[in-house]
């Protein structure tokens, strides 16, 4: 599955976010505590995407995180015409692409 450019400057700027909580302390913990307003100061604008943000702590080792992401909901097919014209505004998740994603990165950490 190859990455539109969008996802991969989606996925690149997660990185980055995981990246500075893991050297920074301070960050994290403002992450944490301020999600939307530690990002606007981090990436230096408002962030895009319009939706609330929530940030869970999952770096202890002596545990498996598991996050239960939201569930894609099944359109009818004049509903999925109509989605597609206002796709502009909408986020759509590619759970399959993710899923080789994260399965090409940890064959690579092997």
């Amino acid at each position: 599955m190859n990455l539109t450019e969008e996802q991969k400057k989606g996925q690149e700027a997660f990185f980055r976010i995981i990246s500075e909580a893991w050297e920074n302390e301070d960050f994290k913990k403002y992450l944490i505590e301020h999600p939307e307003e530690a990002l606007e100061k981090f990436f230096g604008k408002k962030t895009p995407m319009g939706k609330k943000i929530k940030v869970t702590d999952q770096s202890d080792p002596d545990y498996l995180y598991i996050n239960i992401p939201v569930k894609p909901q099944r359109m009818k097919k004049e509903e999925e015409i109509k989605s597609t014209e206002e796709s502009n505004n909408r986020v759509i998740t590619d759970y399959k692409g993710l899923y080789n994603s994260l399965q090409k990165i940890n064959k690579r950490q092997e």
